[in-house]
């Protein structure tokens, strides 16, 4: 699982219109003309819902179950292995299910805390939503 939720309040788990496509439990997404779609690298765009499940959306419209993540921490992959200077910075979403700890340009994620041992790839930490570059 890419993005998962480790603290978070009742309620904060909603059905959301989705685009026709293939979704994966803790994959960040985007909304875009009122559905929700896949982040990507350099979208430059605030991720404010992560998907909660396995789901082929075969008609846009339809609905998944997804989290906010306003208020709430994840446990987050990352494409390589953070450095424990990543400890306090921001960094950009590198694919729908992974951060970039070593990119800066969208500041997407602020890294809280690195797992170790680094080689596990994971860090701690929270989406951006006050960040005027998002």
């Amino acid at each position: 699982m890419a993005f998962i939720p480790i603290n978070f309040e009742e309620g904060q788990l909603v059905d959301l219109p989705m685009t026709a496509a293939t979704y994966t439990k803790g994959q960040a997404l985007l909304c875009t003309s009122g559905y929700y779609i896949t982040s990507a690298a350099g979208s430059n765009l605030a991720v404010d819902y992560v998907c909660m499940e396995g789901i082929v959306i075969a008609t846009t419209g339809n609905t998944a179950k997804c989290i906010s993540t306003r208020g709430v921490k994840f446990l987050a992959d990352c494409d390589a292995a953070p450095a424990q200077t990543d400890v306090g910075t921001v960094c950009d979403i590198a694919t729908a299910t992974t951060l970039n700890p070593d990119a800066s340009t969208d500041d997407i994620f602020y890294i809280e805390s690195v797992i170790l041992p680094l080689t596990a790839k994971q860090v701690v930490g929270y989406f951006m939503h006050e960040n005027p570059n998002v």
